[in-house]
């Protein structure tokens, strides 16, 4: 109780007076404060979309890698059960993800915004959605949401469970807050064993600790079945040396770019496609302009027209956002653009879907995906544009090498997938479970009125 009340009495109004003083400067943070406006009146527009007679199963996610991750559980709850079985709500918290997100996503019963972990807000939220279980994937735990869901005996479970090592939650001055609210979930569903005993220093229910893996592994295998081709890429299925350059910045692009030269030199028919983390136009005309100096034919895709024969050119610059998972596709090598810098490594489970041998620059320490893939030989590391060009000029020249590394990335894949269905058999276990009715303890009513009085 002393935590609930420090929590709504003084680090709530804290935390939204800053956010409210920040976002006058920050467009972004602006936009996260107003999409909240009318939440609860747009559920309420939006609830008949709820059978009443179903059980609600809803999962909430911070952002879009969140809600990607959730996709296959989704499908799969569709897939398995009779039509109507489940409600299916999704709450989301970012306002870029739920723009990019479609709302008329038939998997999805309804879509919303996350509301601010306000305590009546929060309340009149799960009282809308009613919801028989909450999965939140990765993180994003808010207090009054897991407390009030608590109080209903709603079951709990924190899904993909991520527990950072630069997280602060098991230092000594927060152990005590996030072991207290943490002791409110009915379980944790984590990646791997080091994670598991890192959640156990503030979840101590070793129980209640499952090591289920990862369905970033599962989601990308369901997009790879489901994402749309691309019509103006798909004469490049027909060539045997197209290289992708995902989610690159600059001074992986410089490597690229000086390593291509030498490769087009030896390989006529090679390719190579360049999808920049940033599209803005003066990046993208500073790629073009580095290109052209160096007598490669270039052309940007937001340009064409689909008259454009592929092959009278050398590389194609993706000025487009969300189109990267669909092109990988079309690759026969892919790099993956963040090794250069501390920020972190994009996606290498994208292009080693496709059975892609994926190369990146060294900083890996956030990528345990990339750090497992280098051991296993189908994730390689380069330096600079020479040991780029050993790398493709190596695979490109000894077929046999490039299926073996490529059979490994396919491998790597196929052996981490598997989570989706063990967390579908828990949703269904809790769901099929009988419900006792629960009132409220006297301290939680006193816990209500001292914050309405207050209010």
């Amino acid at each position: 109780m002393l935590i609930k009340i420090l929590y709504n009495f003084l680090i709530i109004p804290i935390l939204y007076f800053v956010l409210s003083f920040v976002s006058i400067f920050n467009k972004k943070l602006r936009k996260s404060v107003q999409v909240r406006s009318n939440i609860i009146e747009n559920l309420n527009k939006n609830k008949i979309n709820l059978n009443p007679y179903s059980v609600t199963v809803m999962f909430h996610c911070s952002s879009m890698g969140e809600y990607k991750q959730i996709l296959p559980i989704v499908k799969s709850l569709n897939d398995s059960r009779p039509s109507n079985e489940y409600n299916i709500v999704l709450s989301i918290y970012s306002p870029s993800a739920y723009e990019h997100i479609n709302k008329n996503n038939p998997s999805f019963n309804l879509i919303t915004y996350t509301p601010f972990d306000f305590y009546f807000e929060t309340k009149k939220f799960i009282n809308t959605i009613n919801p028989g279980i909450v999965l939140i994937s990765k993180h994003d735990v808010w207090p009054n949401f897991i407390w009030e869901l608590k109080k209903r005996d709603v079951p709990i479970y924190l899904i993909n469970g991520l527990f950072a090592d630069d997280t602060k939650m098991d230092k000594w001055y927060a152990k005590f807050f996030f072991k207290s609210l943490f002791s409110n979930l009915t379980g944790i569903i984590t990646i791997n064993e080091k994670h598991r005993q890192r959640f156990y220093n503030i979840f101590p229910y070793p129980d209640k600790i499952y090591v289920y893996g990862d369905t970033r592994y599962d989601a990308v295998v369901y997009e790879s079945k489901s994402l749309e081709k691309i019509i103006n890429l798909d004469s490049l299925e027909e060539r045997d040396k197209v290289f992708i350059a995902g989610s690159s910045w600059p001074t992986g692009e410089k490597y690229i770019i000086k390593s291509w030269i030498k490769i087009r030199k030896k390989y006529e028919d090679a390719f190579l496609v360049i999808v920049p983390h940033e599209i803005g136009a003066d990046h993208i005309y500073k790629l073009e302009s580095m290109c052209q100096k160096n007598n490669l034919r270039t052309l940007v895709f937001t340009e064409m027209t689909g008259k454009e024969k592929l092959s009278d050119f050398d590389v194609i610059i993706i000025d487009k956002i969300g189109l990267l998972a669909r092109i990988y596709r079309y690759g026969k090598i892919a790099y993956v653009g963040g090794g250069f810098s501390k920020n972190g490594l994009h996606s290498v489970l994208e292009p080693a879907v496709y059975g892609l041998p994926v190369v990146f620059g060294p900083h890996l320490d956030k990528s345990p995906e990339a750090q497992e893939m280098n051991l296993l030989n189908c994730g390689i590391i380069f330096n600079d544009d020479k040991e780029l060009y050993n790398i493709i000029n190596s695979l490109w020249s000894d077929k046999k090498l490039y299926q073996k590394i490529s059979e490994l990335s396919s491998e790597y894949i196929r052996d981490h997938s598997g989570a989706t269905d063990k967390i579908v058999r828990i949703i269904q276990d809790e769901t099929n479970k009988p419900k006792l009715d629960k009132k409220s303890s006297i301290t939680e009513e006193e816990f209500e009125r001292l914050l309405r009085d207050n209010k």
